[in-house]
């Protein structure tokens, strides 16, 4: 039997909520207990004192009055729920205490009825509480006894005057005093109804809870993704029946994933029906490919906390290699990396699904162990062709600098620091192969000027002409000498190495690498109109840089050229807006200049000083100036929008 992840969510919520309420049962516990045993302490001492008041009106010696007083203490104990009021003449001297008149209520101890009645006296009895209340202390003394006849709270309270009939006069003189008891009995059976009716309460609205998030998680996510997965199997499984696209209810996440879907397969019907089949192998490579490129996200993103930077390079025989990155709600950043294996369109189908359920459970805020466990079985239990897939994947908390990642079946990663550091030297199984495979997860904290560097074997088994593998050792030997803090040269430089140890040789695998770098301090991201008056702020960020004068200086320089050339050729006829992204690294400032205006390449034919006509050249000087500061430019035209990024050394003016 299935039990889709929304389920166990369901199931973890009511367990977690049962382990709050037993931590809150506790605590009500002892404070219910604690509160219903000071008020059962309260009653008596009000009781006391009232009936000590009223006795004062009784003769001692009338038996007609002490009977008529048993009766009201009897009356009382029914009335406010006490189980014993008697009243007691103490004789200090022999220890002993005879009883004046006693009142009963429901729960007294038969033996306690029969042996405590009125001119009963009990020798060798007295507490010393009775003789303290007997010498005048009306604080309403209690004590706890178990004795013979009951266990009970007892309080003691004196009768300090008495009415002398003779005079019609009170007589200031402390005769008896008046005993009140409440069984422990009773008072548990107040804590205890408490009790339940807590736990009652606690108890219905966990289980309105849970099923109300139970329903809303079902119908909001657990069905539409059920039938979205369907339709995906359905569509590899049973090529021969006509595509019937999923409707597209909404505008959240997973009406953009059945759009994307619909587009994704009405492109492969399409491309299918217009090839022949001599070459249906070569398109289906192309549409493949097509949808393996059609999920990456963009090669870089950055936020002001994290900069991302991601390549991959298709093999010929099309496999199922993707890199993912998103920015969670909270803040944190997931990362991920796979490999599939297989090549062609079967795997880049399973690509697609396994892209759309790392994606998804990312999106819910699960750890990555969690991740892997429920993306792992996800596959495992639809997978007729058994393929399998190697999954890194991490979450970077900006606030801790705290790394949670876990490792499927992957390469290690490393993370670039003072020194190369290999975050992990084990990994867990690949997903897809069997279900409930328990994944480790490791925790490290990254520090500004730190990277995260990960890739698929794609890089370590590119081979040379002479079958020798690039290897681990290699990369490691690269990735120690490329720059920090930079993803994007460091991609480039193993790159590089790769393409002169190969030589030329065919790439048989996807070549796929990310990094994640913790920018240093002092990045900025600037979002200004394309008006030259804005260079004032791209200045003052310059100036809270910790660089040389020289370095600022030639910074200046070459942002305010950048800029002003932006504001004119960019936008001739019409405002814009222009992003420069400051980001400083360990040898080197990086400045990226970002516009959505016509194209214009600034870096195309750079003139050299000495060709330069002062009579009919147009920034040309201008921008050989900016050029020749520069250490490192480049110039790039993507989703129609300009990006110029040059970079400046920090150690040379």
């Amino acid at each position: 039997m299935k039990h889709s992840i929304f389920q166990k969510l369901a199931i973890g919520l009511m367990i977690v909520l049962l382990l709050i309420e037993l931590i809150m049962l506790i605590i009500v516990y002892n404070t219910t207990y604690d509160n219903t045993v000071k008020e059962a302490t309260k009653k008596i001492q009000n009781v006391a004192n009232y009936e000590a008041l009223n006795f004062e009106t009784y003769e001692l010696n009338n038996k007609e009055d002490m009977k008529n007083c048993s009766e009201e203490f009897t009356r009382m104990c029914n009335l406010v729920g006490v189980t014993y009021i008697y009243a007691i003449q103490p004789d200090i001297e022999n220890r002993s205490e005879t009883y004046l008149a006693t009142g009963y209520g429901n729960g007294a101890s038969k033996e306690f009825v029969y042996n405590r009645y009125p001119g009963y006296v009990a020798k060798g009895y007295l507490r010393d509480e009775q003789i303290q209340a007997f010498k005048g202390d009306d604080s309403g003394i209690v004590l706890h006894e178990k004795n013979a006849y009951d266990d009970t709270l007892i309080c003691y309270m004196p009768v300090k005057r008495y009415f002398d009939y003779n005079t019609s006069t009170y007589v200031q003189e402390t005769t008896c005093i008046i005993g009140v008891e409440i069984s422990i009995d009773t008072i548990m059976a107040s804590f205890n109804a408490r009790v339940l009716h807590t736990i009652i309460m606690m108890l219905v609205f966990s289980f309105v809870l849970v099923i109300a998030f139970s329903i809303v998680m079902y119908f909001r996510i657990s069905k539409p993704i059920r039938r979205i997965s369907k339709r995906m199997k359905s569509f590899v499984s049973q090529r021969d029946e006509e595509f019937v696209p999923l409707q597209v209810k909404g505008s959240d996440e997973l009406a953009d994933m059945s759009q994307s879907f619909n587009v994704m397969a009405q492109e492969i019907d399409r491309y299918l029906l217009d090839v022949t089949e001599l070459n249906r192998q070569k398109a289906e490579l192309n549409i493949a490919r097509t949808i393996q490129m059609g999920l990456l996200e963009p090669q870089s993103f950055h936020n002001g906390t994290v900069t991302v930077n991601a390549f991959m390079l298709p093999a010929r025989d099309v496999g199922g290699d993707f890199y993912d990155y998103l920015e969670l709600d909270n803040g944190d950043i997931f990362v991920a990396i796979a490999d599939v294996s297989g090549k062609g369109i079967t795997a880049a189908l399973f690509m697609a699904r396994a892209f759309t359920m790392l994606h998804q459970y990312a999106e819910s805020g699960l750890s990555p162990a969690r991740i892997l466990y429920e993306y792992n079985n996800h596959l495992a239990k639809n997978n007729p062709n058994m393929m399998f897939i190697t999954t890194f994947v991490a979450v970077y908390h900006p606030s801790t600098g705290e790394l949670i990642y876990a490792n499927g079946g992957h390469n290690p990663s490393y993370i670039l620091s003072d020194t190369l550091i290999k975050a992990d030297q084990e990994h867990d199984l690949a997903a897809g192969i069997f279900t409930d495979v328990t994944y480790e997860e490791y925790r490290l904290v990254m520090k500004p000027g730190e990277m995260l560097f990960i890739y698929t074997d794609g890089v370590t088994e590119a081979q040379n002409k002479k079958q020798e593998l690039f290897g681990e050792e290699k990369l490691e030997e690269v990735l120690a000498d490329s720059p920090r803090n930079d993803g994007e040269a460091t991609i480039k430089t193993v790159l590089n190495e790769l393409r002169e140890f190969t030589d030329d040789n065919e790439q048989v695998d996807d070549i796929t690498m990310l990094t994640l770098e913790i920018p240093l301090s002092g990045y900025r991201l600037l979002k200004l109109p394309a008006k030259k008056e804005q260079l004032i702020e791209i200045n003052q960020a310059l100036e809270q840089l910790n660089v040389s004068d020289d370095v600022r200086f030639a910074l200046q320089v070459m942002a305010e050229e950048v800029f002003v050339n932006i504001c004119s050729y960019a936008y001739p006829d019409s405002d814009g807006m222009v992003e420069i992204e400051i980001q400083p690294n360990k040898d080197r400032i990086i400045m990226t200049f970002t516009d959505s205006g016509i194209p214009f390449d600034t870096t195309e034919n750079v003139i050299h000083i000495e060709d330069y006509d002062t009579e009919n050249a147009v920034g040309g000087l201008g921008r050989f100036l900016t050029f020749s500061l520069a250490d490192n430019y480049s110039y790039n035209r993507i989703d129609n929008k300009n990006i110029l990024t040059i970079s400046k050394n920090t150690d040379e003016a």
